[in-house]
């Protein structure tokens, strides 16, 4: 989001569900046999820890490891 020349940081999940979204439906684009469950379990295993506030949170999102079928 680009606010008068300046990018401008958004946090809530306002703004984290248009993009979890767009991860899941790349990997089902990827992988359309995958059931729900299947999608819980490899956005859990596969986000890059470190990033936590103690909230819940599991981490980021990183497309390349989300879509590595090779894991």
């Amino acid at each position: 989001m680009q606010q008068a020349g300046w990018y401008v940081k958004k946090t809530g999940t306002s703004m984290s569900v248009p993009v979890v979204t767009g991860a899941i439906a790349l990997l089902l684009q990827q992988e359309p046999y995958l059931s729900p469950v299947d999608v819980k379990l490899r956005l859990y295993e596969r986000a890059k820890r470190g990033h936590m506030d103690g909230g819940g949170n599991w981490g980021t999102i990183y497309l390349p490891t989300l879509l590595d079928t090779k894991q």
